[in-house]
Order: C-alpha cells, then structure tokens, then sequence
C-alpha cells in the first residue's frame, strides 16, 4: 500500500495514474501540510477512485491547539466527511507533547465512519511506543503514520518494529518521512509495516514543488507489491 502527498488537483490525478493507492491530500507543503481548501477536497474527490485522506491542521506553530482550534478541526472534519473523503489525517499533543486524550476525544467525536490517520505528531512524543498503547484505546484511529520518532526513519526500524507489535492489528501503522525507493523494502519487511507514505520521493528533483513523476510512483508501488 502506497499512500502520496497531493497539494494540487494534477497531483492527485497523476497518482492515480501511476498506480498509487491513496492520496493524502494538504496544503502547505513547506509548513509541513495543512487543511486544504474546500474546492480542492471537493475536486480531489470527485477526480479519483482512490481514497482521499485530508489533512486537518489548522496551523504549523506545533501540535497543541486551543479550545477554538478544536472547534474549528471539527468543522473541518465534518466538511471532509460530507465531501466523501475516505479519511482524515490529525493529530494533538498537550505541552509536555504527549497525546492529549481529551481534545482527540473531542475531535473523534464528530467522526462518522471514516478513516483516521494519527499523523507525526506520534513522532514528537518522548516514547513512541508508549503512545501507541494511548492511542488503542480510541477505536476510531484507525492508522498511525509515524517514522519511529525523530531522525532518520532506517535508523529507527526498531523503534517501528516495536510499534507495529504494540499495535495488535488494531490499528494499521504507515512508514512515512524519509522513506525512497531505495529503503522501502527493508523497512517494510523488517518491521512488518505493510504501508508507506511520500512526498518528494516521488517528485521531480525531489523537490516539493516540482510534479509527481510517474515513473517513480510507479516503481515504489512495484516493490511494496
């Protein structure tokens, strides 16, 4: 399974067509992807079969929010959801950036059937692995995309490999942030992660403004086979 990053409507459509299996869809690259506009969800859905999973990230400044903040993700949820994505992609942590139960209970609260990715947030957690078990208790979060806490995501295979077991099959874990062609097939088959995530390994000069390549979205979704 092969998830990539779309920040524009071509995006999306030249995933597709080089065979990606989902999209993630943001705003924002530079800041690390944001809620994307109405418009775009409501095109990018309409544009492919594949599921869409939308960012809701009202800032880049970190991963804690306000209550206000919490309201508006909400909306952002629940705009997502009536525009037919078939998932969100979050993430909270409270100032000692631990998962920060209460406000994603409140955001899960208006989920309604759909996928939710935990985003990286994971990856500013002092233990990753203790966040896993956090998050199995919300058994609306359905996937953790995660490069086993900071630095370079091969160097943290044991880190994922641990989080893979802890969690249980409950929640489907994605490999994502550094990961290329060239160490896909060992972080997959060394952690037992079944599912990666990219962005500007699959662009031109992997550059975040450059296009998707199909040739390169094409090779990673032949490995990961």
């Amino acid at each position: 399974m092969l998830e990539v990053i779309a920040t524009c409507l071509e995006d999306v459509k030249r995933i597709e067509k080089a065979g990606g299996n989902r999209i993630e869809l943001i705003s924002s690259y530079t800041e690390g992807g944001l809620t994307p506009s109405y418009a775009f969800i409501k095109k990018a859905v309409e544009a492919v079969q594949i599921p869409v999973h939308v960012m809701i990230r009202p800032h880049a400044k970190s991963f804690t929010y306000t209550e206000e903040e919490i309201e508006m993700m909400k909306e952002d949820i629940i705009v997502a959801q009536k525009l037919g994505a078939a998932g969100i992609v979050l993430g909270v942590l409270n100032e000692q950036n631990e998962v920060e139960e209460e406000k994603l209970a409140d955001l899960l609260s208006v989920v309604d059937g759909i996928n939710v990715t935990y985003h990286r947030a994971i990856d500013d957690t002092e233990n990753p692995v203790e966040a896993m078990k956090v998050l199995k208790k919300f058994n609306k979060v359905t996937h953790v995309l995660t490069s086993g806490g900071q630095g370079n995501v091969v160097d943290n295979i044991p880190v994922l490999t641990e989080m893979q077991k802890e969690s249980e099959g409950n929640i489907q874990l994605v490999a994502g942030s550094g990961v290329t062609k060239e160490n896909v097939k060992q972080l997959l088959e060394e952690t037992g992660i079944k599912q990666a995530h990219v962005g500007t390994a699959v662009r031109e000069g992997k550059s975040c403004f450059s296009e998707i390549d199909l040739k390169l979205v094409q090779e990673l979704v032949e490995i990961i086979k």
